[in-house]
């Protein structure tokens, strides 16, 4: 840890890409996950601080010390999923999302937020009606999350319409490893979402 900290403080941070599993690419590693595809896709200098199992608030904790610390130029904001397995209620999830979004500005980094995306009905022994509290849950987190970011004026990455299965609301089967994880070309997909917004970071470089 000591060695990749060392790193980190010699090269240039340009983004830091704080979440839960989804960003640290669950099942695969980080290698697989959309924020270091999209890295490598655009030169960007990108450090992963996904955390699997993480809730908002968690994020928020660690905020100072995996971001902040870092001086990146943007962060990308990404929670919600296990919020929505806790159930928690939607003004405790954004409070966390806003107070990262403020410590961010408050620091000089530009804070990018993600929406995080859909579930997809795998047929596991996770009950459906249960999966369609979550989704409700995630479909409220996410239009709160849509109006943080238009009433503080910032950029906006939406991974949830390109994995839905059009007309479901649920995710398209192939882009999921389970009921809630991308696959390979879902994490492929998210990257291609990623790409043009950081290819713009890498121009105001």
């Amino acid at each position: 840890m000591k060695a990749q900290e060392a790193k980190e403080k010699m090269n240039r941070v340009d983004l830091v890409g704080i979440g839960d599993s989804l960003t640290w690419g669950y099942p695969f590693g980080p290698e697989a996950s959309w924020l270091d595809l999209a890295g490598r896709a655009t030169g960007l200098v990108v450090v992963n601080r996904g955390i699997s199992g993480e809730t908002t608030g968690e994020m928020l904790a660690r905020f100072d010390q995996d971001v902040v610390r870092l001086a990146p130029r943007a962060v990308t904001i990404m929670g919600g999923t296990n919020d929505a397995w806790a159930g928690l209620a939607v003004t405790e999830v954004i409070n966390n999302v806003r107070a990262m979004v403020d410590k961010a500005l408050r620091s000089g980094i530009q804070p990018v937020m993600a929406l995080p995306p859909p579930l997809c009905q795998t047929g596991s022994d996770i009950p459906v009606s249960f999966l369609e509290k979550m989704a409700a849950l995630l479909a409220a987190y996410r239009d709160a999350c849509r109006d943080l970011a238009l009433s503080e004026g910032l950029k906006l990455l939406d991974f949830f319409t390109p994995l839905l299965e059009p007309g479901t609301g649920w995710g398209k089967r192939e882009y999921f490893v389970d009921d809630a994880h991308p696959s390979r070309p879902g994490y492929q997909v998210m990257a291609g979402v990623a790409v043009p917004l950081f290819r713009q970071l890498k121009q105001q470089a």
